[in-house]
Order: C-alpha cells, then sequence, then structure tokens
C-alpha cells in the first residue's frame, strides 16, 4: 500500500504542474483532497473521495489524464479507480486490503496503455476479430487457442492483442503476460545463445515458458530464421501443452506465411484465424474523432468537414489515417493557423497525390534534419548514427531518431532503413515501437523526444 501511496503522490506532484490537463481551481478541488487510497486490488489503486458528486466529475472529466500521468511513471500495467469514502466504509465490513506488489511478471515490455478494448473502434471490417478476442480475453486458453490475428499493416492487430493483455491483467494483475514481438523473440535468443553469462539460455527459456499468456507480433518476421523457427516452436508447444494461452499477429494468413517450417505453420492454424480489413468510411470517421482527444486539448468544436475530408482520402489502414490527422494539426499548430478545410487541403493534398504514401514530399531534407538535431543533441556522429554498431549509446539516439521520422513524417519503413546503413523494414519498425513502448514508462525518454520534436519545431519555423 505504501509504494500505491507513493505513485500517488507523484501523480499529484505533476498534475499540479500540469495545467493543460486539468486547471488550478479544479485542480485543488478535486485533486488536492484526495490523501487515502482505500486498496489495490485487481490492477487498480482505489482513491477515496467524499461524495458521488466529486466522483462523477473525476470519472468523467479527469481520471483518463490521472491514468495517463500514472502510465509515464510506472511499468506495471495499474490505473486508478474512484471510491466514495461511504462505499469504502461498508466494503472495509467484509473484505481486507491487498498489499501493493509489483508483479515479478516478465512482461518487460510493457503494454501500451492506450491499447484497450475500450479504446478499440469497432466496424464491419473488424467487429468478428474485436468480439473473438473479448472472448479470449475473458476466457484464456478455453475458447480459442492460439488466436491468429492477421491483416494488413496498420489496421490495428497489435491493438486488439495487446487489448487482451490490458483485459487480462485488469481481472488479475499478478497474471504472467508477455508481449513480444518475432524480431525482438530472434533477438533474445541470440542475445542467450552468445552470452557468456552463465545460465543466459535458461533464463531466456524461463522468460517464455514461464507466460501465462503469450502475445506475440508480427510472426512474419520468423521467416528465414531457421534456428529461431526452431526455438520457437518449442515454447509454443511447451505453453500449450500447459493450456497457456498464445495470441499471434501477422500480415497474411499462416498458409500463405513464406520460408517458415510447416510444422509451425500448422500450429498457428489449430485455433481461430481471424482477420482485419480496411475500415470504411464510417469507421474511419469514428477513429479520428476517438484520436482527437489525444492529439489536442479543445478539440469540441474540430470542423466535420476535416474529419469528412482526411477519412475520404486516407482509406488504406488507420495508421495513414491517424498519420493524416497529426499531420494536419502538426501543420496547423507549427504555423499558428485555424482548423479549416482549406488548411487541411495545404497539409494534405501533396500527400494525397502521391497515393499517400509518404506524409512528407521531400523527405530526404526531412530524415537528414532529423539525424542531424538527434546527433548534436546526443553528441554523437552523423556515421555513427547510421553505423551497423550495436553500442547501447549509439542503439537509443538511433531508435529516437527514427521514431521521430515515422511518428513526425510517416516516412515509409522502407525509405527510413535507407538513411540508416541500409537496415530492413523490420529492424525499424522494431525501433519505433520500442521508443512507443519507452514513452509511456520512461520519463527521461519521453523527455527526449519532446525536446527533440520542439527543437526541430522552432528550427523549422
Amino acid at each position: 500500500m505504501d509504494n500505491a501511496h507513493q505513485l500517488w503522490l507523484e501523480v499529484k506532484s505533476r498534475l499540479q504542474n500540469a495545467e493543460h490537463l486539468i486547471g488550478k481551481t479544479e485542480y485543488e478541488e478535486l485533486i488536492q483532497p484526495i490523501d487515502t487510497i482505500h486498496k489495490v486490488s485487481g490492477g487498480y489503486i482505489y482513491l477515496i473521495v467524499s461524495s458521488m458528486l466529486e466522483k462523477y466529475r473525476l470519472e468523467k472529466f479527469y481520471l483518463e489524464k490521472m491514468n495517463q500521468v500514472l502510465a509515464t511513471i510506472t511499468n506495471e500495467v495499474v490505473k486508478f479507480k474512484i471510491i466514495t469514502a461511504e462505499a469504502a466504509e461498508k466494503e472495509r465490513e467484509s473484505k481486507i486490503d491487498e498489499p501493493f506488489q509489483v508483479p515479478d511478471a516478465v512482461n518487460k515490455r510493457v503494454l501500451r496503455p492506450e491499447y484497450t478494448f475500450d479504446n478499440f473502434v469497432t466496424g464491419e471490417s473488424n467487429r468478428f476479430a474485436f468480439l473473438t478476442a473479448m472472448k479470449v480475453a475473458e476466457s484464456p486458453h478455453v475458447t480459442v487457442n492460439p488466436l491468429y490475428i492477421f491483416g494488413d499493416v496498420g489496421l490495428g492487430k497489435t491493438h486488439l492483442m495487446t487489448a487482451i493483455g490490458h483485459f487480462v491483467l485488469d481481472n488479475n494483475i499478478n497474471t504472467n503476460v508477455v508481449y513480444t514481438t518475432a524480431q525482438q523473440f530472434a533477438e533474445d535468443y541470440f542475445q542467450a545463445t552468445t552470452s557468456k553469462k552463465p545460465g543466459a539460455i535458461e533464463s531466456f527459456y524461463q522468460n517464455y515458458r514461464e507466460a501465462e499468456l503469450l502475445l506475440v507480433d508480427d510472426v512474419q518476421f520468423l521467416s528465414g530464421k531457421t534456428k529461431t523457427q526452431e526455438e520457437f516452436f518449442k515454447v509454443f508447444e511447451y505453453l500449450f501443452e500447459n493450456n497457456r494461452q498464445i495470441v499471434l499477429t501477422s500480415d497474411r494468413p499462416a498458409a500463405e506465411l513464406e520460408n517458415i517450417m510447416a510444422r509451425l505453420k500448422s500450429r498457428f492454424s489449430w485455433g481461430v484465424l481471424v482477420d482485419i480489413k480496411k475500415p470504411d468510411l464510417n469507421l474511419r470517421k469514428s477513429i479520428l474523432k476517438r484520436k482527437l482527444p489525444f492529439l489536442i486539448k479543445d478539440y469540441s468544436d474540430f470542423p466535420e468537414d476535416v474529419i469528412e475530408y482526411i477519412a475520404l482520402h486516407f482509406d488504406d489502414n488507420v495508421r495513414d489515417l491517424e498519420g493524416a490527422l497529426r499531420r494536419f494539426i502538426y501543420y496547423c499548430v507549427s504555423l499558428n493557423v485555424d482548423f479549416t478545410i482549406e488548411n487541411a487541403q495545404l497539409a494534405l493534398d501533396a500527400i494525397i497525390s502521391q497515393d499517400k504514401t509518404s506524409l512528407q514530399p521531400d523527405y530526404n531534407d526531412v530524415i537528414e534534419q532529423i539525424k542531424t538535431a538527434v546527433a548534436r543533441y546526443f553528441n554523437v556522429s552523423m556515421r555513427d548514427l547510421s553505423s551497423q554498431s550495436r553500442r547501447k549509446d549509439l542503439v537509443y539516439p538511433r531508435q529516437i531518431a527514427i521514431y521521430l521520422i515515422r511518428t513526425l513524417f510517416d516516412v515509409p519503413l522502407k525509405k527510413v532503413g535507407e538513411f540508416f546503413g541500409d537496415r530492413d523494414h523490420a529492424t525499424v519498425a522494431h525501433s519505433e515501437k520500442k521508443i512507443a513502448a519507452l514513452i509511456e514508462t520512461d520519463w527521461a525518454v519521453k523527455q527526449d523526444v519532446e525536446n527533440l520534436s520542439k527543437k526541430f519545431k522552432e528550427d523549422k519555423q
């Protein structure tokens, strides 16, 4: 309970200095008075308030923001819930508080907090996949095992898989949930087999075999890695035989995977395969509206015609759709202009005319500018930034640069790889995902990204 109280004090402190999240008056009325934790249970820290009105106001306007701040402080998948003093007192009569324990869950790669079922927008193109994922989350290893989710890039496969992990942890925070990518699994295996530390390979096997829920993203990247496939097969067999739930994602059906062992493809098809198709117009509009609160503070008057314009012209996948929205908002904020259909056309027409393959017509210059800014920020050379070296002091700046290039301008993975020593698109995608995950859990990483984004914006003005 002491750990939970320290977390709450830290969240309070950060909210007090974050007027973009909550005004001073609201902070003093609603946040400051909360100093008692009722209990920690099921992945939630229960905060006590004095009245139903306070509970209502917090839940309606500020609880999500409180949880967003909490996610930047702790690696654990834990959230706040609000309970009135009266309800807490009644519950105390029959229940004992649980101690707050950090689960020694092997989930070192923390699930992205925004990837929940609540934040997944459904339509005809993804409803069956969504409902199947919900069933798996509610009854792991009972109804469907493995669950294999496939579809084109950027349609929400990772979101849906991660939502299963969140749901399971919300019901039992001590569940051993392991999230990884096929690329990361291969890297873990390589490091274990080449490490001079005693017990490295045993530790690798233990890490995955202790999983009660294994989430593996982009299994197509096991292609051609024969030895890694053999080890993954062993892990799969062990977990399946011990009734552990397995969830996989890929960009194609299991039968169409190339350079993957036949017996592994067969195992992937043992359960249920569900696909996610391209979203229709109404779903694209709903996705954009759901994304707005995460991008701008005051979104209530965001023009409907701009939503319509973006939804009409970006119909390939959710990632491009959200990338276009980010590009438009970044354009308007940087130039200090209004959110209008005219500015949407100015910001996005060049992209549309290029079949939406890039969010920056002349991205060569953008890549070089970001690389230069990152190299100066971390005091490394441009040559080292693009080299094949895997020194820790170079890997982190390189991943930051890739993340900024991808998120600010959505430059194609292949093009980014060309500017970083001809790395393949899987490596580039891994770097982007890794920094995105760290931003949610590591305050220092979040600050580095914000500082560099701000500096780049200032340099462009």
